[in-house]
């Protein structure tokens, strides 16, 4: 059971980015003004709106590659810095929203964290069960 683990760590931090990627483009994709109405979003927290179509790629792509494991360090660290960017913009969003209204943004920031450690985890120990990264590696060793 210790084996798969990390495996299943892996494959629920994929779905975070997976999931939330696909809601956004069906926003996207299914709303006349969708693609400016997720720039904006993203703007609101303070994030450039360049920002949109990186993240679009970066969770998409990143998500794919976490679920099937190829490149998994490397797609861990790319994660982190993209989860570490999300929660200083909810932080920021939490410092200048009115104060009863705080706690959201706040608890999206700390969520973000939460994620971040998870990749960092995963960073330390990418080659895990069911993985395309052990295919590479046990090639490797024949």
């Amino acid at each position: 059971m210790n084996k798969f683990l990390p495996a299943i760590a892996r494959v629920f931090l994929a779905q975070i980015f997976l999931v939330s990627i696909l809601i956004s483009l069906n926003g996207i994709m299914n709303t006349p003004d969708g693609y400016i109405a997720y720039q904006n979003g993203l703007m609101s927290h303070g994030l450039p709106g360049i920002f949109a179509p990186i993240s679009v790629i970066v969770q998409l792509l990143g998500g794919l590659t976490l679920f099937i494991g190829f490149k998994t360090r490397l797609t861990a660290l790319v994660l982190t810095i993209y989860t570490l960017i999300n929660a200083l913009s909810y932080l920021y969003t939490f410092t200048i929203v009115p104060s009863p209204v705080n706690l959201i943004p706040l608890q999206q920031a700390l969520q973000y964290l939460a994620i971040t450690g998870g990749l960092i985890v995963l960073m330390q120990n990418p080659v895990t069960t069911f993985a395309l990264d052990n295919a590479s590696q046990t090639k490797k060793r024949k």
